[in-house]
């Protein structure tokens, strides 16, 4: 290992990080004494991407679990399912629920379903997830999501705004819903729910993006640049607004500030004129 880097981490107190070769054998050779430990190393080594030392870990979890296995069985179908190995993952979901489990592992099942393109199967498991936790936000999120990939927008904004009612203060539930009522062209309501993003996280640029969307789609112009200018303003190093402003100004016949706003954003990237074009086509702009 470089000295000079160590003489820094030790004048900073950065812990220093072993050579991976070095803490290999290691750590293969830690076994966990009871099943929370298992369970423990286990997640380290899915956090680490060490998918099969993680399925060790957790088979030995279950093992030693006994009679209460459920959660080490989900724990061990999920580090299949990172593994791509559904089939063994299906496996022991299904096993889970015979043990006892009631939502998760159907859950688990229902998004390795959705990788085969099973997708009212996949459905039908969400479903029977919130049969047995009808107030889990998450779950109606997933099912939101899932109609979407569907392509069932008025489904998808049922379980989205199920989830908004059962943890209204998440953010990411109010936006979810209000772009899926700006993909119906209901801009009005799409604005509510993102105003109620936003209320809850003002400092969040993407939700003022959001935002101008709508009121461009509501044919309020004016707020949908001022709305980009907000977003600038919290990421200035973000040149897609400059862009989409200049375009907007454009359209509103502002042609110096819209030559302004271009001149601003000569620096986007690929990406940036990507997302560009995407954003003009949603809101029904000729290039």
């Amino acid at each position: 290992m470089d000295p000079t880097f160590k003489t820094i981490a030790d004048l900073f107190a950065v812990p220093v990080v072993e050579d991976e070769d070095e803490m290999e054998p290691e750590r293969r050779k830690r076994e966990g004494s009871n099943a929370e430990e298992s369970r423990n190393l286990g997640q380290q080594c899915l956090t680490d991407g060490d998918f099969d030392d993680a399925i060790r870990h957790f088979k030995r979890a279950v093992e030693q679990s006994g009679e209460n296995s459920t959660q080490a069985r989900i724990d061990l179908a999920g580090a299949y399912e990172y593994s791509d190995q559904e089939p063994q993952a299906l496996r022991q979901f299904e096993t889970a629920l015979k043990e006892g489990g009631e939502a998760e592992p159907h859950v688990g099942v229902s998004d390795l379903l959705k990788r085969y393109g099973r997708y009212r199967d996949s459905v039908e498991r969400l479903n029977k997830a919130l049969e047995a936790e009808p107030f889990n936000s998450f779950y109606h999120i997933k099912l939101s999501e899932l109609f979407q990939e569907m392509g069932e927008p008025t489904r998808a904004l049922a379980a989205a705004q199920k989830a908004v009612a059962c943890k209204p203060d998440e953010p990411f539930y109010h936006y979810w819903a209000g772009d899926i009522l700006t993909q119906m062209h209901r801009f009005e309501e799409a604005l509510d729910a993102i105003r109620a993003a936003i209320d809850l996280s003002p400092g969040d640029d993407f939700l003022y993006l959001r935002a101008a969307v709508a009121f461009w789609g509501a044919n309020r112009p004016v707020e949908a640049i001022k709305s980009v200018r907000l977003a600038s303003d919290l990421d200035p190093d973000k040149h897609l607004y400059h862009g989409l402003l200049g375009i907007l100004l454009e359209e509103s016949k502002q042609m110096d500030e819209a030559r302004l706003e271009s001149d601003r954003a000569s620096k986007m990237d690929r990406y940036d004129h990507d997302m560009l074009g995407r954003l003009m086509d949603e809101m029904q702009i000729e290039a």
